[in-house]
């Protein structure tokens, strides 16, 4: 079983009107796009559409979907803003030398690859949370289209197959990625049966993810791998309803992500700076080098200080 370790999403919502006659949707690939798209057809909002597109794209377009990894959620629903946090979390036998070999070296490859990497998942969990605030359609539906692209496979597009070939040859060794996607290969159908069962089952009941079959599974892989995920950890995880960063700037109100999240910090300096800097951006031509250069350095800047003044509460 690979897990790829803390990936995440960000979803922006807004369903002002929630059906295909005024909604637009904007994904990766055609399978989440048809798939995303059919729910607002057959009646969903953009929530179910969301949920819909996360699970195909973990079958799909697995360097952005997972249901091994988490996201962040900021949705504007019914009047009604919210943001919800489903990032992973450190498992409780993180510690603070664990990515230090035994002479005190850091070994930056075991943050990044392999059971120590992976956090704990929160994808199903917020992807069940999501809808059950917001959602209109049942749950089993929302998973059905990933299902079905699990169980009767998808012919891989090329950029898919770079991708997984670039990945095996970076974890050789280290990993089982190339027994699960090493049949993934351009131009031909590939399945994933193991995945669609897994799918089937979240569509049944969400919570066995976590206390159920999967889980098993799951510790089992990390104990194999030298990973410190436990039945504990994966049971104790909830997804987190926060409060959206609201700001005003110039005659709009800002919607953004909270902490943990460093983005909507970092989105509302970048704003605020854009105007102190009006006068430099005066003379250059919207896109023109010298303007993308400016912004450039205003992101220099505001990544600057998210490293130095947020690393501590991110990370730790």
């Amino acid at each position: 079983m690979f897990i790829r370790p803390l990936v995440f999403f960000t979803l922006l919502l807004c369903a002002c009107g929630s059906r295909a006659g005024d909604a637009a949707v904007a994904m990766p690939d055609r399978w989440s796009a048809d798939a995303a798209r059919q729910v607002l057809v057959d009646g969903g909002n953009a929530v179910d559409a969301a949920v819909t597109a996360s699970f195909v794209l973990a079958v799909t377009y697995p360097i952005a979907g997972n249901i091994g990894g988490g996201g962040f959620m900021t949705s504007y629903m019914d009047g009604e803003a919210a943001f919800l946090d489903f990032r992973e979390r450190a498992p409780g036998k993180a510690h603070r030398d664990m990515y230090l070999d035994e002479g005190g070296d850091f070994q930056p490859r075991w943050s990044t690859i392999g059971g120590k990497a992976s956090g704990v998942p929160g994808t199903v969990r917020g992807m069940y949370a999501a809808p059950q605030r917001y959602g209109s359609l049942p749950w089993h539906r929302l998973l059905q289209p990933s299902i079905e692209l699990a169980r009767s496979g998808f012919i891989v597009p090329r950029g898919m197959a770079d991708a997984v070939a670039q990945k095996i040859a970076e974890v050789a060794g280290e990993t089982n990625f190339a027994q699960y996607f090493g049949s993934a290969r351009e131009g031909q159908r590939f399945r994933q049966p193991q995945l669609a069962s897994t799918l089937d089952l979240i569509a049944r009941d969400p919570e066995l993810f976590y206390t159920g079959l999967p889980a098993r599974q799951l510790v089992a892989q990390m104990q194999a791998s030298g990973g410190l995920l436990s039945l504990e950890d994966l049971a104790a995880y909830q997804a987190v309803w926060r409060k959206p960063i609201r700001e005003s700037w110039r005659d709009f109100e800002v919607l953004s992500s909270p902490p943990p999240s460093s983005g909507g910090i970092v989105l509302v300096q970048l704003l605020r700076m854009r105007d102190y800097a009006a006068g430099a951006f005066a003379r250059p031509w919207h896109n023109s080098p010298g303007y993308v250069h400016l912004l450039a350095e205003l992101a220099k800047r505001s990544f600057a200080d998210r490293a130095e003044y947020m690393g501590c509460l991110l990370y730790t």
